[in-house]
């Protein structure tokens, strides 16, 4: 079992950050897009694994960025680095961010995902999560184009 954990994201992680997020995604967050979010006291965290015996260093897993509101919380950007994918770190991360949430009173989690991106629409609703809306053209693609955004919600108010 890998020995992991979150940790809050600093300036210091985000040449690793964005290492990560170019292999990632189309149209990818800047390094000042990081720096704003952090900057502004959005929560932010690292998931690492740790480094063992053998090696010298800890390694970027997965990251995400929150928007703290009132009475819930956004999630702008969950991304985790290619080679650990399908292997339920963003799940973990989730989880995580879900248990934080609620011990800070929140009663929802929201989040935009791309129309396309059919994994993490899979894994949101298999979370929990509900479509509440759609964003047109809200995405850039390299092509010039644009693509839809799906709006999700989570509700953490036990019934």
């Amino acid at each position: 079992m890998i020995n992991v954990r979150l940790l809050p994201m600093a300036v210091r992680d985000l040449d690793e950050v964005i290492d990560v997020e170019s292999h990632s995604h189309e149209s990818t967050w800047t390094k000042g897009n990081f720096i704003d979010s952090l900057n502004a006291g959005y929560w932010a965290y690292c998931l690492r694994r740790l480094a063992d015996d053998n090696e010298d260093s800890d390694e970027l897993m997965a990251y995400c960025v929150l928007l703290p509101g009132v009475n819930e919380l956004e999630l702008l950007n969950i991304t985790v680095d290619p080679s650990y994918r399908k292997k339920g770190y963003a799940q973990r991360v989730l989880g995580i961010m879900e248990d934080l949430a609620s011990s800070r009173s929140m009663e929802s989690i929201f989040l935009e995902v791309r129309v396309g991106n059919k994994p993490a629409i899979q894994l949101y609703k298999k979370l929990g999560y509900e479509q509440v809306g759609l964003r047109k053209d809200y995405y850039p693609l390299t092509s010039g184009g644009r693509e839809d955004a799906i709006v999700m919600k989570k509700s953490l108010i036990k019934s």
